[in-house]
């Protein structure tokens, strides 16, 4: 049995979708890389294995889609949406659930490396230095979407976190609330950070109080939005008004106010991140992007990242907007 495009891309360090273009003679290949793969192809006597070509063939048309969280509908709808995108594209596309694990992520990564896949789109991951280095190394075309990572510059498209996070605070000062809450989500979070101080300076900005109990770090989840309730109304900490991080929170804190005898707008407004079936359910005064044309944008970086590897990285912001629904109440200043 002669050498395999696997066996030839672990001795020469080319994936085996670049190495079974150039043997298709299909794509795009730089020319010095061509000719060097050329020449290996030469040296070991390859001889093209209609098994093993296709098999790279398919490896090459696949993207991973990555993702960190599905634990909302908003996370569900984009996955849906990009996996649709990418096929439409004609892609194969994988997806792979990583929970939030960094472990996880770094594995699933290396997977896509070792057999040669097109490129990844990274959906909510947490990231962290390790996944940044086996990035830079292998060069596959990644795409970030709706979270960025510490560490490296890769392409990324997010919402503008930071105007959301300042923009639904002012939003909320500009009705007469003085003592404002925040129910942040997860510590490692770029998103969460951003937004926090997106809150943080339109406080100070406008000469509002910023302390350790203004800002609360739950879990996205319903259950943290629960917790987050009960702490304010046992503390009474004397919120006129909470920005939650995300939509299931905000549901929680909803929940917990409710069966304490808090009305939401009457004794607490409450603003959220995410416009969801939750959020507009709740009617929710609620700030987003369009996470569509942020799919959108997301896959058309990826398509360029993949005829180009060269170009400098990309970052796509897109503006969020303000929904108002009937969860705020204007305070007299």
């Amino acid at each position: 049995m002669g050498i395999t495009i696997k066996e030839l891309s672990e001795l020469s360090g080319y994936s085996p979708a670049t190495i079974s273009r150039v043997i298709t003679n299909k794509g795009n290949v730089r020319e010095k890389t061509r000719l060097e793969i050329q020449k290996l192809l030469a040296k070991y006597n390859y001889k093209p294995n209609l098994s093993d070509v296709r098999k790279s063939a398919y490896r090459e048309r696949t993207v991973m889609l990555l993702i960190g969280d599905m634990s909302n509908q908003f996370y569900i709808e984009q996955v849906t949406y990009l996996a649709k995108s990418i096929r439409n594209h004609d892609y194969v596309a994988m997806i792979a659930y990583t929970g939030g694990e960094t472990s996880e992520e770094e594995e699933y990564t290396e997977m896509a490396i070792s057999e040669g896949y097109a490129g990844m789109v990274y959906f909510n991951v947490r990231g962290g230095e390790h996944l940044a280095q086996i990035l830079n190394d292998s060069r596959i075309p990644a795409v970030f979407l709706n979270r960025s990572i510490d560490y490296a510059s890769f392409d990324s498209v997010c919402s503008d976190n930071y105007r959301g996070g300042y923009m639904v605070t002012k939003y909320l000062i500009e009705r007469g609330h003085r003592k404002i809450g925040h129910l942040a989500g997860n510590r490692y979070s770029n998103t969460t950070r951003e937004r926090v101080r997106g809150y943080v300076d339109a406080m100070k900005e406008s000469g509002l109080p910023v302390s350790d109990y203004s800002i609360y770090y739950g879990n996205l989840d319903r259950e943290s939005g629960y917790k987050f309730g009960e702490t304010i109304i046992k503390e009474d900490r004397g919120y006129s008004a909470v920005f939650c991080g995300n939509d299931l929170m905000a549901d929680g804190l909803c929940h917990a106010l409710r069966d304490y005898g808090v009305r939401v707008p009457e004794d607490i407004s409450i603003v959220c991140y995410d416009n969801t079936i939750i959020s507009q359910s709740l009617n929710l005064t609620r700030v987003s992007s369009n996470p569509r044309k942020m799919v959108e944008s997301a896959i058309e970086l990826l398509l360029k990242r993949i005829s180009d590897r060269e170009s400098d990285a990309q970052s796509v912001l897109f503006s969020p907007v303000i929904l108002a629904g009937e969860s705020v109440i204007r305070r007299n200043k």
